[in-house]
Formats: C-alpha cells, structure tokens, sequence
C-alpha cells in the first residue's frame, strides 16, 4: 500500500512533525481558551463551551468519513485542512472577543465559535490516521507526545506573550504543518499560501501596538455576571495595570471618585481591594482604621490575648487587608501565602501607593504558593491561621471542562489548621454567606467530631459572627472559656452585629441563631442540622480531600453538566443512526459487528481515558501545589507516557494484536487499583520533599499506568485495518472524540456525588470492559 510504505520513507519527518505541531497546537489552543473564556464568562458557562468545542474535534472526523466514498479516496487533502485550522485559530479568538457582551442565553455562539477550529483540527488528524492507519502506533505516539509538549509549551508562552498574542503564535505553528504537508505532497506550485500566512501571524506577533487595538481588546467588564462590570460601569473604574499568564488575567482597577483604595481582580472576579496606607501602623489614616470596625475581620483581633500575637498565616492575601488587619491586631510575624504571582507583582510595583505592604515590613513574609500545599509542608506551628474571602471553584484548570476546586475547605485541612495551630490558636475565615458558614460549621465539626470531640463540645471551640456582607467564622484549638465570650458578645452588641444570625459559646445573655443553639445543647444532630438545611434547597454536608467541592451548594449533579451529558449521549446516538443508514446500502454491510467491538471499543477508550486523567491530576494536585505549573506538568506526565507507550505499540506484530490489546488492558485496570491504596501512603511520605523532586517521583509514578494506556488506540485503529473496516477509522475517530466529552462530564457527575477515587476506579472498570470484549476475539 503506498499510503502505508510512507511512514518508512525519506520524507516520513514531515508527517510526523505535521502530526506533532499540530498536537501541539490543540492542546495550547484549549488551554489558551480556558484563559480567554474564564475572561469573558462564569467558569461553569466555560465548561459547557469547551466540552461543546471539543466535539469538533469527533465531528471533525466524522465528516471526513461521510465525504470519503471510494470515488475520491485516493485525493489527499491534507493542505486545504491544515490551511483552514491555521487560519481559524486566531480568527475565532478574534471572533470572540468581539462579541464578548453577549448575554448567557446566547451561549452556544461561543462554543459554535470554538467548534471550527477543532473541527478542522479532527478533520486533519482523523485524514492521517485513516491514510496510515498500519503506522498508528508511531503516529499516535508523536500525537499524544505533542500534547503533552504543548501542555508545557502553552504554559511558557501564555506567561510570555499573554492571552492575546499566543494564539497567533498557534496560527504560525499551524502555518508551519501547511508547509509540511505541501512538502509531502510535493505541490510546490502552492508553497506561497502557507508562506504568507505565516508571514502574516509574524507580523501581528511583533507589532505590540496593533494587539493594543480596539479590535484584539476583551470587553469582559461589560458582562453583568462579573465584579469587575460594577467597577467600571457604576463606580466609574479605570483598568490601570493588566498582567496575564497560565494563572489569568489579572487587573488593578483605580477610581476616580475615590483615592483611598483600588480594587484587584482575576478575571474580571475574586475582587480584593488594596488600600492607601501611608506605611505607619500606628496611625494609618482613617479609612485603614475604620476597618476595626466596619469589616468583620478585625473582630477577632480586638480581644486577643497575648499569647497569641506571635505568628500568623495569611492565605489569600490579596490586595494585603488581611496583612493589614493583622498587623493593627499586634502580631509579630506574618506569613503570607498568595497563589496568584502577578497579583504580588502588582502590589509590590504600587508599594508607593499600599505604604510596602509587601515591600518595606521586616515581620511580613510574602510567599508564592498555594497554601494548603505550604501548610503541610510546614513543621511549625501559628497562633492564627487566616482566610478571607477565597474562591477555590475556577475554571482555570487546564482542561477547562472538569468543574475544579482546591483543597482549603474540607475535613483533612481542618485536621491540617487543628495541626499547626498553637494550644490557644485562631482559625479565622471571613466567608461570603450564611451557606458557607452553614458548610464550613458542618465540615468542621464532622473533623472534631473525627478527633474525639462530640458535636455539643466541638461548638465550645468555635463561634460565628453574623454580618450583613462578610458573615464571620472562628475555631479555636481548645474551648473558648466565658470570659472571652463575654468580652466578644460585649463588642457585637457595641458594633451592632446580627445577633440572630450569630452564635457565641457559653453566652446565655444573647438572642443568638436558634438552630446553632439546639446543635451546641445536643438537641440537634450533625445530621438532622444537614438535613434541614437541605430541605431549604442547599447542601451543606462535609466537604472531603476526595470530593472538594465546597462551593456546590445545589443538591444533587450540577443541572448544566447533566444536560450536557444527555446531550453528548443524544449526539452519540444521532451518530450512530446517521451512520448506520448511510452504510445500510452496501450489501457486505453487518451493523452488529459494529455494535459488538469497534464502537464500544473507541466509545469506551474515549470514556476510560478521559476518567482516569482528570481523576489523576484532581489527585496529585494537592501534593505538587502550584496549581498551573503542577496541572501542565501532570499533563504531561499522562500524555507524554501514553505517547511513548503508543510508540512502543507499533512494534507488535500483527498476529499479536487481540493478546496485546487484552493484556495491556488488564494491566491498566490493576495498575489503576493499586494506585487507590499506594497513593495515599505515597503522598504523606514525600509530602516534604523539594518541589522539582516532587515533579520528579510524580513522573516516575505516572509512567507505568500512562505508559499502558497509549497501547489500546493505536491498536485497535490497526485492528479495524486488519479486519477490513479502515474505511471507518474516521467514523471511530469521531466516537472515541465523543467518548472523550462523555468521559469528562461522567468525572463531574461521578466526582460530586461519589469522589475522585470512585471516579477512577470507574475508569479502571472501562478498560476491563475493553479486555472482555476482544476476549471472544479470534483475530
């Protein structure tokens, strides 16, 4: 077969680095979306529109199938395919961001937007894969090898180029495969369309001013949904710094009605305000020291004991309220830990406007990190640990379709505050609503209750300050005795806090919440409080390491990932059926042995994959800490493990097909099991291990499974060759596409309902499943 004999050819270089770049280029146009999308819409909204995007890339290989009859078989259009995904790359962007103050109703715009790309993208690949479907292996391999480069390779150029100028830098990548596949075909009559678009995408990365446009500028404050929209629209803001990187875009917002604080935001929310500060803690100015008594979070600082002044931890610093309220509260020593690098920059570049709050004081440190991950890592002990105002729900993870959150609020990072907490020490978290406290309570006490602790004595250590904007939470390592209460309940009623929204221990004197009351005198369970609160619409039940959503307060699976499961499912099936008419003409045609293993084969492949990823890095997240670099790097690690495995693939002779294909999938299923159990003990053993070691065992982790699973794709395209079905590849394609979104959505809903280990044993299950169903198989 000449189409065969190529990959072994002189020019076999042009097609495999085609393959690569291209690779290269879906994965970093995913990611770069995820930034872009994050900008312009609500995270769950950017989950709908990348898994809607993602279809393309099946559908694109879908109708390749359809137009590919025998007739026009042998006509290559590689060139014209990789022409248009080159083009459509930063023309979509541009596209986007134009139409950025559309409403929510109109969502599926973007994803229609974003389908095209991927759609010329599927296309493409599922054309080679078809075209050289006996090389699969080696191809597959540099596929997969590609994505995992371009999980990395996104992450540096976002950081250097922004969220704007990289996907011109895409579109000159994809330039670069046209030119391959003119190479290929040898039509070098043509040279000059990938030559000029390449020199076009050039110029617009060079030229910083014409990016400055009007034309490449995202309106994201026009979009009601976001903090930043109030900001420019209603207090007559002005975007006056911008940075972005992997992490986001992030904007410092000045005012020209009000000198005495900006406001900082990631895209476009999670607001932190940085206040004028003349740098003398003593005598700040009267707006820092009206914070005593306007913001709740000072309130713990106004009676504390000696005794606890020594170290503090700050998480989520932010524009530096916190560092602010800590200081005028007496502490000695702070540590600050902020995730957010540019957010630190930005605050240390207007340190003439903060008074150095980042800067210029010898008892404030300020690290870079994410602070569950430092905490742990710490030996020593604070006498406060404090959190105020964090968002941990985001859609900046990198695949951007998995509904992502960090490990700040559940039963083991309790234990872990409890931990490095001194004997008389503070955990203090100025919360948004009644529902976060409600969670947090139950969460807390569910840790408590872990340690020994009943739920009527577990309400001795905590109390919780009603307020109207920022309602308050505070637990300490032992009792709150009566005196300290009184004290506290003489500040609230002098501050004139909500009372009824409120509850303070070993306080009879107060008309505090009376359901807190009947938890603290045993009259109501942990249980029964859970319960009444989710008759009311809300679930407030403890949040765990293994299902960390504490910002899903809806009961039951998100409503907008299920209807996007029915509709990945109704797709399917369409597929299906659409398929299936069009082959009921030719005579040979057996439906049922479709049925019976090339579509549940791909469908599956697509499922099981994309469960044990996602599962996978969720997993791992918390031990690397540094959320983008450590995801990217877990990328990598999967996709380039399963590339080197599919490489590897390519070496089984024909006849070992079936046998190969049933053992490998075995062996991920077990691999996987043993992972549930050597997990955990791994994790606490190398907890404290420098950060480049810890990329490092998590790599040498990841292989063995990663390397398994690039076994089963390739040789199943190469079965479907073997046993006369190559002409469907394409039609297989767009399944196992299909079953990748299924796989995503399935992580979601199996995730918030069960865990991330349930998940990733369900993906196990999926590849024993494939094992069963070529077990009958006699070729």
């Amino acid at each position: 077969m000449k189409g065969q004999s190529f990959i072994a050819g002189k020019t076999s270089w042009s097609l495999l680095g085609a393959v690569f770049l291209i690779s290269f280029s879906i994965i970093a146009f995913e990611i770069t979306q995820t930034r872009i999308l994050s900008v312009l819409l609500s995270y769950h909204y950017v989950s709908i529109v990348l898994s809607l995007a993602l279809l393309g890339l099946g559908m694109g290989g879908i109708f390749i199938n359809f137009i590919k009859t025998e007739s026009n078989m042998k006509k290559d259009r590689f060139v014209l395919w990789s022409f248009l995904y080159s083009i459509a790359i930063p023309s979509s962007t541009i596209l986007m961001i134009n139409i950025g103050s559309i409403g929510h109703s109109k969502i599926i715009i973007y994803g229609f937007i974003l389908l095209i790309p991927f759609f010329f993208a599927g296309g493409l690949l599922a054309q080679v894969y078809r075209k050289f479907s006996l090389a699969s292996g080696r191809i597959y391999g540099v596929d997969l090898l590609g994505v995992a480069v371009g999980s990395l390779g996104a992450i540096l150029l976002l950081n250097f180029f922004g969220g704007i100028r990289i996907h011109f830098i895409l579109g000159f990548i994809t330039s670069i495969t046209t030119l391959f596949f003119v190479i290929r075909e040898k039509k070098i009559r043509i040279l000059w369309v990938p030559s000029i678009t390449c020199i076009i995408f050039l110029f617009f990365i060079l030229d910083s001013d014409l990016l400055n446009r009007n034309l490449f500028a995202i309106k994201f404050w026009k979009n009601p949904t976001k903090e930043i929209y109030d900001s420019i629209l209603t207090f007559k803001g002005k975007i006056i710094e911008t940075k972005w990187s992997a992490f986001g875009r992030t904007d410092l917002v000045e005012y020209s009605n009000s000198h005495e604080h900006m406001d900082i935001y990631l895209d476009g929310t999670a607001g932190s305000p940085m206040y004028r500060f003349n740098g003398n803690i003593n005598n700040p100015g009267p707006t820092i020291d009206h914070l005593k008594e306007e913001f709740p979070g000072y309130f713990p600082f106004l009676h504390l004991n000696k005794e606890v002044k020594g170290r503090a931890l700050v998480i989520g610093p932010g524009g530096g309220r916190d560092i602010l309220l800590s200081l005028m509260g007496g502490i000695q020593e702070i540590f600050a830990v902020e995730v957010n690098k540019d957010l630190v920059e930005i605050v240390k570049k207007f340190s003439w406007y903060n008074g150095g709050i980042y800067n210029d004081f010898n008892k404030v440190n300020v690290i870079v990190d994410e602070g569950r991950n430092f905490l742990k890592r710490q030996k020593g002990k604070y006498d406060i640990i404090m959190l105020s105002l964090p968002v941990t729900n985001t859609s900046r993870s990198l695949e951007g379709y998995a509904l992502t959150e960090n490990f700040l609020f559940t039963v083991e990072s309790i234990h872990d505050y409890l931990d490095h907490l001194t004997k008389e020490g503070l955990l203090i978290v100025v919360t948004h609503n009644d529902a976060e406290i409600l969670r947090l309570l139950s969460t807390s006490l569910t840790a408590l209750n872990q340690r020994g602790i009943s739920i009527p004595e577990a309400m001795k250590q905590i109390y919780i300050l009603g307020a109207e904007d920022y309602p308050l939470f505070v637990m300490k390592k032992i009792p709150f005795q009566r005196e300290e209460m009184l004290r506290a309940y003489t500040s609230l009623v002098k501050l004139g806090y909500e009372q009824q929204s409120s509850y303070f221990p070993n306080i009879s004197e107060g008309r505090f919440n009376s359901i807190l009351v009947g938890i603290a005198s045993g009259q109501i369970g942990l249980s029964e409080f859970i319960n009444m609160v989710r008759q009311r619409g809300y679930d407030i039940s403890p949040v765990y390491d293994n299902k960390p959503f504490f910002y899903k307060f809806e009961r039951g699976t998100p409503r907008h990932v299920v209807i996007f499961l029915w509709f990945s499912i109704l797709l399917l099936i369409i597929l299906t059926i659409i398929q299936f008419l069009c082959k009921k003409k030719f005579p040979d045609f057996n439906f049922s042995q479709y049925l019976s293993k090339p579509i549940p084969l791909f469908l599956i492949l697509g499922i099981g994959f994309m469960i044990i990823e996602i599962s996978l890095i969720q997993k791992f997240s918390l031990f690397l800490g540094h959320p983008v670099l450590s995801l990217s790097i877990l990328l990598f690690s999967i996709l380039g493990g399963a590339g080197l495995g599919s490489l590897w693939s390519s070496r089984i002779p024909t006849n070992e097909i079936r046998k190969v294909l049933n053992r490998t999938t075995i062996m991920i299923t077990l691999i996987s099991i043993s992972y549930v159990f050597f997990l955990p003990i791994f994790f606490n053993k190398f907890f404290s291990l420098n950060f480049n070691i810890r990329i490092l065992v998590s790599i040498l982790i990841m292989i063995p499974l990663s390397f398994f699973m690039g076994f089963p794709f390739p040789l199943g395209i190469r079965f479907l060759e073997i046993v006369g079905m190559g002409k469907d590849i394409p039609w297989m394609w767009g399944i196992n596409g299909v079953g990748s979104v299924l796989g995503s959505t399935l992580t979601t809903i199996i995730a918030t309902n069960l865990g991330y280990t349930e998940a990733f044993m369900i993906g196990a299950g999926c590849y024993i499943i494939i094992s069963f169903i070529f077990m009958s198989t006699k070729r």
